[in-house]
């Protein structure tokens, strides 16, 4: 496998709209050159449009005339936070709501609130390019076409793969589109009844979408885990899969909990491995188990003692010569972080996979797990 990163610097138009703020800062200038367009986005067309206004949760732009005004918040790889859209929700003024974004994360808003609407990037810049001012119109011409191929690279990486609109996940060369992809696999998994989130590892800001399943006559804190991890230094991903409690609602991690995950995890020893997980997907789903590979052993080596960690926890269990104990220097024989997280690894080829391969993935390997636990 080629070690070349296969993250490339955005050029030219493409490096400006790759940041948020420069799409709302190109956004007031076409809105300074002519803002009648918004007539048709947002059904006025404004007196001023301002940039970061304090007036209204610093949003990304808003828009105000006589009678009305309207926030337009706008997001490429990021996501609003509940805390965000709670706090223009609360606005005194009462503007129109609504989520600039790339066409894929527009169902993000029909999930979140009945006061947002959504608008596509590309269909906003779009308002413009055949605009008679010629700065305006120019500048329109070459954003939309930019935001448009974002859109048709996400659009193509989940169209069917017996179409020839279809492309690979190595396709995606920016983070940001494979973040948007995440939030899209996350939600079409959640819409088979599992627990799924989207967003970036911690530190590398890698995208990564998980899910979840409870395991048998328990809640979503006991569970069975699978997530794809992006990689940094060379193209594709990797899958990993196991088991993942958490503490009880309002309750704090003890040794009942870290007791219970990693006896779990030791009970379904052989099947927490990437060669079983492989041999019994391709048995229903050959195309998908062709897509798995490990060439080196998926889990780790055991390393120090397991027991002084479930029975205190990292914190309390420092290694014999005073230093801080942590899952790098005592491992139970699993990946995974912190003291309740039990998983093996398995390779992604995304010089085949596709983001609909991702969910059908996530979903066989939860039902995987699920019929080999105890008692099954």
């Amino acid at each position: 496998m080629s070690t070349v990163s296969p993250w490339v610097r955005a050029r030219g138009i493409g490096r400006l709209l790759a940041q948020e703020t420069n799409i709302s800062d190109l956004i007031q200038y076409l809105s300074d050159r002519d803002p009648s367009p918004w007539a048709d986005l947002v059904g006025f067309v404004p007196d001023r449009v301002n940039r970061e206004a304090r007036e209204a949760n610093h949003a990304d732009l808003l828009l105000s005339s006589t009678a009305r005004s309207a926030v337009i918040e706008v997001k490429l790889g990021h996501v609003m936070g509940a805390e965000q859209q709670q706090k223009y929700e609360a606005l005194t003024a009462r503007p129109d709501l609504y989520l600039a974004a790339l066409s894929f994360d527009a169902g993000r808003v029909d999930a979140d609130a009945d006061r947002w609407r959504f608008l596509g990037l590309s269909d906003l810049v779009a308002a413009w390019q055949d605009n008679s001012d010629e700065p305006a119109r120019v500048l329109a011409r070459e954003m939309a076409a930019v935001l448009r191929s974002w859109d048709n690279s996400i659009a193509s990486v989940f169209a069917d793969s017996s179409t020839e609109d279809s492309l690979p996940l190595a396709t995606l060369d920016q983070k940001f589109l494979a973040r948007v992809v995440t939030r899209r696999i996350a939600s079409d998994i959640a819409s088979r009844g599992r627990l799924s989130w989207a967003g970036v590892t911690s530190g590398g800001g890698l995208p990564i979408v998980q899910a979840w399943t409870p395991v048998r006559n328990e809640t979503s804190d006991r569970a069975f885990i699978a997530e794809v991890r992006w990689w940094e230094a060379k193209p594709g991903g990797e899958l990993r899969f196991g088991v993942d409690f958490d503490p009880r609602p309002e309750g704090v991690e003890d040794e009942e909990v870290r007791r219970a995950a990693y006896d779990l995890a030791m009970s379904m020893d052989a099947d927490i491995n990437s060669t079983s997980l492989k041999a019994a997907i391709a048995e229903s789903r050959p195309d998908l188990g062709e897509l798995l590979r490990r060439d080196r052993p998926s889990r780790p080596k055991t390393k120090g003692d397991w027991e002084p960690v479930i029975t205190h926890g990292f914190a309390n269990a420092p290694l014999p010569d005073g230093r801080k104990n942590n899952r790098q220097r005592t491992g139970p024989g699993f990946y995974g972080d912190g003291a309740l997280r039990f998983q093996a690894i398995a390779e992604i080829d995304f010089g085949t996979a596709t983001a609909r391969d991702l969910v059908d993935l996530l979903d066989v390997t939860l039902t995987y797990l699920t019929e080999r636990q105890p008692g099954a």
